[in-house]
């Protein structure tokens, strides 16, 4: 048994999860510690004050312990945000000629030449992701080892990060005693969380809406075909309520959450654990907000003017990014499946309607696969990416084993260099008076 940790800094919120590891039963995890805190020096899920971070982290780390009952060493660590960019690249080797059969070694050689890109020295590769393999020619191919052949080609999604980012998050966390172990990106981690392998393979649309931006992933024929940051999220449309209705920040939270569970959504707990009562639908248009206690003293409001005038507009602009992003792919007839939305925002209300009409595909909210333990707060669309991390960083524990280095602490294990130092200080202090 082993344990792994995931860590997301998010613009919301910070969370930490640590699970264990069963290598004897298929890499099945089961949830130890789960922590949640409001997020302190995050905006659009970029980093503005490293102090702010480390204090909220510190907090949310010390929580997953105690619960745990162990202590987090490294973590995977979940990046997004507007220095998240993606490209394709094509890398080609060829196969040892005495056997002509492609092993693993042939598998990281090719996605290693993939990787040789020009790139900016400010970015950093977090991630190679193969499409589709190419063997003497013969394309699709998921998976070419033990394949005979002599031409090995692979077609590769690569996502980059800002490294000035990045290098921020690994201060942070050694400022805590935790190394950074991999980066994952959002949008990859919440697809592992919430997507069938069926939905991949007929082709969909994951869209994660988080506070202050929203990852896109697309996949066709089980492969990533791109991944984007949509510069939007849910906060858009909590500030939007509130500079409508004239009402603070926690106001308008308050009536997104009331008009959400009205529709019928699933949302248990409210910003800073307000309990939203279920209510009874009515076929008035008038909204009583009675029962929130707003302090602006807002008894009732006209549905449709929060909905049609106030919502919806800025749905439509998050469903024009959307468009945007895949008008270079011909993604309608390529994504049967639809579009599965999942993050906080997914939650918002009257947003699956608004986002099939806006894109005329099937639209479901995506909930994160169960796992065993103290698992039950992750049963929820914002922890989607949490969760998929540590599924992710799973499944790609079993990917080809990279290209063997020797094992110099095993070469000169018989090296005893203290000793060899010892003799030779020795040997200099002898031609020093008075230090025998």
């Amino acid at each position: 048994m082993s344990n792994i940790t995931s860590i997301e800094l998010g613009s919301e919120k910070i969370s930490c999860t640590i699970a264990s590891v069963d290598d004897q039963n298929n890499k099945q995890l089961r949830i130890l510690g789960f922590a949640s805190v409001p997020s302190r020096g995050i905006k659009r899920a970029q980093i503005v004050d490293i102090q702010e971070v480390t204090k909220a982290l510190e907090e949310c780390l010390n929580q997953v312990e105690r619960m745990a009952g162990t202590r987090i060493n490294e973590a995977i660590l979940i990046t997004s945000g507007p220095n998240i960019a993606s490209q394709t690249s094509h890398g080609i080797v060829a196969v040892n000629y005495q056997n002509q059969d492609i092993s693993p070694d042939d598998i990281v050689r090719v996605i290693e030449s993939a990787k040789a890109i020009s790139l900016a020295s400010n970015r950093e590769i977090i991630h190679v992701i193969p499409t589709q393999y190419i063997v003497d020619g013969q394309s699709n191919i998921k998976n070419p080892v033990g394949m005979n052949g002599v031409r090995l080609e692979v077609d590769t999604h690569i996502v980059s990060a800002s490294s000035i980012n990045l290098n921020n998050i690994r201060k942070i966390c050694s400022l805590l005693g935790v190394s950074v172990r991999s980066f994952v990106f959002g949008g990859l981690a919440s697809a592992q969380a919430v997507l069938s392998d069926t939905e991949k393979e007929l082709g969909c649309i994951l869209v994660d809406i988080g506070s202050g931006t929203s990852d896109v992933c697309v996949y066709i024929d089980g492969a990533v075909a791109h991944t984007a940051v949509i510069p939007l999220g849910s906060k858009n449309v909590t500030s939007d309520i509130a500079a409508g209705l004239r009402i603070s920040l926690d106001s308008a939270e308050k009536v997104k959450l009331y008009l959400s569970n009205r529709e019928g959504g699933n949302l248990p707990l409210g910003k800073g654990g307000i309990k939203i009562k279920k209510i009874e639908t009515s076929s008035s248009d008038e909204l009583s907000l009675d029962s929130l206690h707003l302090p602006e003293k807002i008894d009732v409001i006209s549905q449709k003017i929060l909905v049609d005038g106030i919502i919806k507009p800025r749905i439509e602009e998050i469903a024009q990014y959307v468009r945007q992003e895949l008008s270079s792919l011909d993604f309608k007839s390529q994504t049967p499946a639809g579009v599965i939305l999942t993050g906080g925002g997914a939650l918002t209300p009257y947003i699956c309607a608004m986002i099939k009409k806006e894109l005329r595909l099937p639209v479901r909210v995506g909930y994160p696969a169960e796992l065993e333990g103290v698992a039950d707060e992750l049963k929820d669309p914002r922890y989607s990416a949490i969760v998929g991390a540590l599924l992710y960083s799973g499944s790609q524990e079993s990917d080809p084993p990279k290209m063997q280095i020797p094992d110099f602490g095993k070469l000169f294990k018989n090296f005893e260099l203290k000793d060899n130092l010892k003799k030779t200080v020795d040997f200099f202090k002898s031609f020093i008076p008075g230090t025998k």
